[in-house]
């Protein structure tokens, strides 16, 4: 005597089943992918905003270089070289305030450019605090310099202690 078993897969209550487990399936795959894009855009992001305020600063530094009174606030300058100094801290300070609006949201980059922001808000501070100048840049920006770097020694007379190794 056979019995004769009715097959289960014929169900229409298992194939309900089946395709709400391969839908929450698929949903969970949409949403990994979806949050591995925007972690992958986020990181690309970052390293672009990092690699291009790494080109800017160069360009900066690279001009201070060819032109040494840029650097020196206090050098007494003829009224071209003024005129270049003046133009010069305008673009750093510029530079500065985008470091300030792109490290909003992103700490690694606070790591990397807020010492920058430290050193070259030192040099330049007497240019930025001078009333003339100081509408130039955001409310946002000139209270965030006047928080967290309020005015104090320049740069020059902090000089960078370089680390000696023993042999």
């Amino acid at each position: 005597m056979i019995q004769h078993i009715a097959p289960v897969v014929s169900s229409p209550t298992l194939w309900i089943a089946i395709g709400a487990i391969l839908q929450g399936v698929a949903a969970i795959i949409a949403f990994s992918a979806l949050r591995y894009s925007v972690t992958t855009f986020t990181k690309s992001l970052a390293v672009s905003n990092y690699s291009e305020m790494d080109r800017m600063y160069f360009e900066l530094l690279k001009t201070a270089v060819e032109k040494p009174h840029l650097i020196d606030p206090e050098f007494v300058r003829s009224r071209n070289q003024q005129r270049e100094y003046d133009t010069y801290a305008f673009m750093v300070w510029n530079f500065l305030e985008t470091i300030y609006d792109r490290c909003q949201d992103a700490t690694e980059l606070c790591v990397t450019w807020y010492p920058v922001v430290d050193a070259e808000s030192r040099r330049h501070r007497e240019w930025f605090d001078d009333p003339e100048n100081r509408p130039k840049f955001k409310k946002t920006f000139r209270d965030f310099i006047d928080e967290k770097y309020p005015k104090g020694p320049t740069v020059e007379s902090h000089p960078v202690k370089l680390a000696v190794r023993s042999s």
